[in-house]
């Protein structure tokens, strides 16, 4: 059998598609700029490139992009936290990463560290610039 016959035979179309992973999510913000200078300086995120739309961003393996939205709209009312990203830390930074939000002034929204079944561990919410809340969490050894 060649490759030309292998391109003839019909694609399976059951079961859902096999994906292998995700290669970034988008932030939408009012100024990918200055959101790059936050994501960089506060949660210590590699600030990777940005055009005159986005902002590509490395924290750890992981990528993620923020993209300039000139009518963008808080995803989350003050205080909330149900739209979100999360991002890890090791457990010896999180008490560390709460006081250089303090000290940044960025307030904390929620806090917990129980009742977590799918992700267990201590939990901090807060909001950048632009309404999107941000969780630093540091996962328990299960």
């Amino acid at each position: 059998m060649t490759d030309l016959t292998l391109d003839k035979r019909p694609a399976s179309t059951s079961g859902p598609i096999k994906t292998t992973g995700i290669l970034h999510f988008t932030i939408g913000v009012r100024d990918h700029l200055a959101a790059a200078k936050f994501y960089s300086e506060v949660l210590g995120c590699r600030h990777l490139r940005s055009n005159e739309r986005y902002s590509f961003m490395q924290c750890g393996e992981d990528y993620f992009v923020l993209a300039k939205i000139p009518h963008h709209v808080n995803p989350n009312n003050a205080g909330e936290d149900a739209h979100h990203h999360a991002f890890m830390v090791n457990a010896d930074e999180f008490d560390r990463a709460l006081a250089v939000m303090k000290e940044r002034g960025i307030a904390m929204i929620k806090y917990s560290d129980e009742g977590h079944q799918s992700f267990p561990g201590r939990h901090a919410y807060f909001h950048d610039a632009d309404g999107n809340c941000i969780e630093i969490v540091t996962l328990y050894n299960t």
